[in-house]
């Protein structure tokens, strides 16, 4: 998903920040030294951002819940994590389920895009 590029985005500069943080003492002009400082600071708060920013996205998820006598109902959740199977979810108004597997479901008219759902049972 998009968060996980962002995490690893973050990852992989924090890494690289650390590196040229290490090689501050090798750069003989004293000016340079504390432009790059200035600069590795700089791009350390930007790491931050972008991992509060992943933190807190949250991506919708389509849930099919399945009521024991054979009638079902579809509703929306934003979630920080993606759901898996097993995974309770409480639902406002109709309680806890859990997520029993995934549903590919492709749309009509064809040529649009197929999406998944999670298939839900009532928790027990």
């Amino acid at each position: 998903m998009e968060g996980q590029g962002q995490e690893s985005t973050a990852d992989d500069l924090a890494r690289a920040l650390e590196r040229n943080r290490a090689r501050l003492p090798e750069v003989a002009d004293l000016e340079m030294r504390l432009q790059r400082s200035e600069a590795i600071e700089q791009l350390d708060r930007y790491v931050s951002l972008l991992r509060t920013a992943t933190a807190d996205t949250l991506a919708r998820y389509c849930f099919k819940l399945e009521f024991p006598d054979g009638r079902w109902d579809l509703v929306e959740q934003e979630r920080v994590t993606p759901p898996s199977s097993g995974d309770v979810i409480d639902v406002a108004g109709v309680g806890s389920w859990q997520i029993r597997g995934s549903q590919s479901v492709r749309p009509r008219p064809a040529g649009k895009p197929s999406w998944s759902l999670f298939v839900c049972a009532p928790a027990v």
